[in-house]
């Protein structure tokens, strides 16, 4: 099952590539993140690299994946706001300096789609 990544915010490009780094950086991660391309709109040339795709399953990848970005969330010194989709669930969170990521709240999102599975 594969866990996508979107970012939304000012500086979206950079961020995008600090994240997608940060995640390919975790060795419990490594092999399983890739950049994806948005599917292409008619008037538009192609599409951009806008989503990360994470590969998870069982052996604690949840774990691993929800602990890395909610550490790499942290990290931010902006308000940033990642949407985490899992098969047709999704949760949105918004971090900020007053606010910090709620973990807890991802990582039951991905395990209870995982057991549905």
């Amino acid at each position: 099952m594969e866990v996508e990544v979107r970012l939304g915010g000012a500086d979206s490009v950079e961020e995008f590539t600090s994240l997608l780094q940060w995640l390919r950086g975790d060795r419990n991660l490594q092999g399983r993140v890739r950049a994806r391309r948005m599917a292409s709109q008619e008037e538009e040339l192609g599409g951009a690299f806008e989503l990360i795709g994470v590969a998870i399953g069982s052996g604690g990848v949840a774990s691993a994946f929800v602990t890395s970005l909610g550490s790499w969330l942290s990290s931010r010194r902006s308000e940033q706001s990642v949407s985490v989709t899992v098969g047709e669930k999704s949760v949105q969170i918004t971090r900020n300096s007053t606010t910090p990521a709620d973990e807890a709240e991802l990582l039951r999102l991905i395990k209870q789609t995982l057991d549905e599975a």
